[in-house]
């Protein structure tokens, strides 16, 4: 889809999943455009519902962003996250008992060349200039507490390879209460023409790595819903065991004479 500069690819596949439980958005609001992806937590009942509700809450509160209210998009986007943190910790199941679900979330507002984005838990974000792809986002797990204990002197090397088992386990996502870590942007990104960004669920990024992901952007011609498509299919083709749901979001930006 092209449109006020931007062509935009989506694309999602099951996987070897019994449930899709990635959500996606991308929709406008005059000028402004969002972009979104959410991950529910596999491991917790109601992934789905999680995902969903964060994806619902950022749309929600997309409208309420003023045309020009790019410079303040990542207060928004982080007020936005602790909103859905709440709404997702609040889900209840049919018997009214709390559902325990979680979610993760990339969030990304953009307008003409400017652009501000939101994170929380491990999907990502990442930006192709010039060939070069570059992941902006960090993962919210126990990797990062570890490394950020070792820096402080909290624990030793040996200590943090003992504890690396559990890693990947997240830190901060939507429904833990209280949001503990939400990462944003300090200022607007200014984007050049022919920059390209790409969120994604974890399904990506796992069976794929930053090189593959490059290739098969670069491959796909600035065709930005080839290259959606041609990056879930082939995380699945490659996959070495059963392959995630797979969610990603590709944004080109043509200038704005486009």
């Amino acid at each position: 889809m092209r449109k006020d500069g931007y062509d935009i690819g989506q694309y999602s596949i099951l996987g070897d999943r019994k449930s899709q439980q990635d959500a996606a958005i991308f929709e406008w609001n005059g000028p402004l455009l969002l972009a979104a992806v959410c991950d529910g937590m596999g491991g917790l009942e109601g992934g789905e519902y999680a995902s969903r509700t964060g994806i619902t809450v950022l749309a929600e509160r997309m409208r309420c962003l003023p045309p020009d209210g790019i410079d303040s998009a990542a207060g928004w986007i982080r007020n936005a996250l602790i909103e859905a943190d709440g709404k997702v910790a609040a889900l209840t199941n049919e018997w009214g008992e709390r559902m325990n679900a979680g979610s993760t979330a990339v969030a990304a507002v953009m307008k003409e060349n400017r652009m501000q984005w939101g994170s929380v838990g491990d999907s990502s974000i990442y930006m192709m200039r010039e060939g070069h792809l570059e992941q902006l986002t960090r993962m919210h797990n126990y990797h990062l507490r570890l490394a950020e204990m070792l820096r402080s002197g909290e624990i030793d090397e040996q200590e943090r390879d003992r504890q690396s088992m559990k890693g990947e386990a997240l830190i901060s996502y939507l429904g833990i209460g209280g949001l503990p870590l939400v990462d944003t942007t300090r200022q607007p990104i200014t984007l050049q023409e022919e920059d390209i960004i790409l969120l994604c669920s974890d399904g990506l990024y796992k069976t794929l790595d930053t090189e593959q992901i490059r290739v098969i952007i670069e491959e796909s011609g600035g065709n930005m819903e080839l290259a959606a498509e041609r990056l879930c299919k082939e995380a699945y083709r490659l996959a070495i065991r059963k392959q995630d749901n797979t969610t990603v979001i590709v944004i080109r930006y043509m200038g704005e004479k486009q």
